[in-house]
């Protein structure tokens, strides 16, 4: 599930523009370097919140951690194990 997760939010990170290359994945920051802006960050979560069937809570989206891709898998495994 982890490389759906991970392959689905790079797709979707990827619609702007292609990550840059040689990147850490895990660790590159999308909101901060552009990639989904603050007019689109509600239509990114409303995406993965239905491709995964999952609801991503206010605390989550506010974390750093939901700001890298890396957190963003992980949150996402996390809401899809736990409901």
């Amino acid at each position: 599930m982890l490389d759906r997760v991970r392959e689905f939010v790079i797709k979707a990170i990827e619609k702007k523009s292609r990550l840059p290359a040689g990147c850490d994945v895990d660790t590159f920051n999308y909101i901060d370097s552009g990639y989904v802006d603050s007019i689109a960050i509600i239509k990114f979560i409303l995406e993965l919140e239905d491709e995964f069937k999952i609801d991503i809570p206010t605390d989550a989206v506010e974390s750093a951690e939901f700001r890298t891709i890396g957190g963003l898998v992980r949150i996402i495994e996390s809401r899809i194990k736990h409901g």
